[in-house]
């Protein structure tokens, strides 16, 4: 005998499915991420949303993705002034008419085996397909995508080195849209095996990459003694906000002597880390605040010292302009020679220049090629792959957390990406937050946590040399891939394809 089925699906468990999708979307993105939630949410979401019709399901998968969302980001909301229920709102819509598009097109693609298993690849190609293009542009970054779910897995982070982060996004979303095309024939093995072997081909082939990397390659030999510190208990929004900017209208002497107390324990710190040995000196975001005056002599200090003690000396001022009502956040790096080498100008959240008009200056060094950017600059992936291009061997990420008692950590689980695409060691000292350096696989060399640690310093041996990495070739060629599949696909199904029932496997009696 023989059965037929069509969308919606019939499916009594409709309901625990959404419930499902709902809770593990909740630790995707935002304050909570765990790696398998990025693998299962997808999956029960789309079963979902085959088993319901079009509209009350894609209504319902919004309402799911909403409150997932602005449950996930309650802590952390990534753009000042949103409510968290209006940015979890947007944020579900936005995702929920990804799993609306997929609903309506699969159907379409189901006339032929070919066809039945390339539809797979809607969801995937489009999911990656807005990620790439939404978060190449967005002002606040990359913060959102899920592939950084996978912050905790070094293994399956290494494919980020080929196709960035948008081909962790495409992966663990095409295992949602593989295991529902097996659902949907019983899990019969005659019926899938040939699918499960291309899907479970193509992962196994992605876990034995990142095997590999990690245990057969390791940065060519020579490194460089890197120190970073935050010399104040304070940090962010309670050290500028509350502390010191109310002082500029209220109380001038007392800015300047608070500033430059300040100034003075980030200038003599720079000396006793030198003379302990380091080689390179890395101040955290903002670390020295002042008026432009105030902000040259600081600089002039800087100089002087990585003269005398012959270092490379990252300086990061936070310089007030109050009668134009604006403020300037800088990187500054200092050669042994006292001259200014690098002089970078934050351009996270709209504060600099736009993305396409960035050019990420490098310096050659003794230790290698060096490059840095600011905190949330780190965010960009389109903008930082210029240090693959470049061959830059160290990057530079001074860092500051907005509110030092919320323990942030969401930044910190991106740095690593950075590192792992362009082949690059990483430095991330981070005021308020946590501080990390990696080697060019992402593996931890040293962290420094500012709410425990005693003196907050942190010295690492970071490798001189870069890893070569396909993306840092190839940039963004997978993410256009995406956008190009979803597009075939996509016309594939309007024009060429046509609604068919998904027929249940043959059921021969024995």
């Amino acid at each position: 005998m023989s059965c037929t089925s069509s969308y919606p699906q019939s499916d009594r468990w409709s309901y625990l499915w959404l419930a499902l999708a709902t809770v593990a979307m909740t630790f995707i993105a935002g304050s909570w991420p765990l790696p398998l939630a990025a693998w299962l949410a997808p999956l029960f979401l789309i079963r979902f949303m085959r088993t319901r019709k079009v509209l009350p399901g894609f209504l319902l998968a919004v309402a799911g993705l909403s409150i997932a969302n602005t449950i996930a980001w309650q802590a952390e909301n990534p753009i000042p002034g949103v409510p968290a229920p209006v940015f979890g709102t947007i944020v579900g819509l936005s995702y929920g008419l990804i799993f609306l598009v997929d609903r309506l097109l699969v159907p379409r693609l189901q006339a032929n085996e070919l066809a039945s298993f390339a539809a797979t690849l809607v969801f995937p190609s489009l999911l990656a397909g807005f990620e790439f293009l939404f978060y190449s542009n967005m002002i606040y970054g990359s913060y959102g995508s899920w592939a950084y779910a996978q912050h905790a897995d070094p293994v399956l982070m290494q494919l980020v080195s080929v196709t960035g982060i948008w081909g962790l996004t495409f992966l663990t979303a095409w295992f949602g849209s593989v295991v529902n095309w097996a659902w949907e024939r019983s899990f019969s093995w005659p019926e899938i095996r040939r699918g499960a072997a291309i899907f479970g081909g193509v992962l196994l082939l992605v876990l034995a990459y990142g095997n590999l990397r990690l245990t057969l390659l390791t940065p060519e030999p020579g490194t460089v003694r890197v120190h970073s510190f935050v010399a104040v208990d304070e940090a962010g929004a309670l050290l500028l906000n509350y502390r010191l900017f109310p002082l500029l209208e209220t109380d001038r002497d007392a800015f300047h002597s608070q500033t430059a107390a300040i100034a003075d324990s980030y200038l003599e710190g720079t000396v006793r880390e030198a003379q302990a040995g380091a080689q390179i000196v890395v101040w955290p975001e903002a670390a020295v605040i002042g008026l432009k005056a105030d902000i040259d002599a600081v600089l002039a200090r800087g100089q002087a010292i990585a003269r005398e003690q012959n270092i490379y000396l990252a300086m990061t001022p936070f310089v007030l302009y109050p009668d134009e009502d604006r403020a300037v956040l800088k990187l500054y790096v200092a050669d042994p020679a006292g001259q200014i080498v690098i002089n970078h100008l934050k351009y996270a959240y709209g504060m600099g220049a736009p993305l396409n008009e960035i050019d990420l200056q490098t310096v050659d060094t003794p230790y290698g090629r060096l490059a840095g950017v600011l905190c949330g600059d780190l965010d960009f992936p389109g903008v930082v792959q210029q240090a693959g291009h470049k061959g830059v061997d160290i990057l530079l990420n001074p860092s500051m957390e907005s509110w030092p008692d919320i323990e942030s950590t969401w930044h910190v689980r991106y740095a690593a990406f950075r590192a792992v695409e362009n082949g690059v060691s990483l430095v991330r000292v981070t005021a308020g937050g946590i501080s990390i350096a990696t080697d060019p696989y992402g593996r931890i060399l040293a962290s420094m946590n500012h709410h425990t640690a005693a003196d907050r310093v942190m010295v690492a041996q970071v490798p001189t040399h870069r890893a070569p990495t396909v993306y840092a070739a190839l940039g963004d060629v997978f993410g256009w891939l995406t956008v190009a599949g979803f597009v075939v696909l996509a016309g594939w199904a309007i024009i060429g394809g046509r609604k068919v029932t998904v027929a249940a496997p043959q059921v021969h009696p024995a």
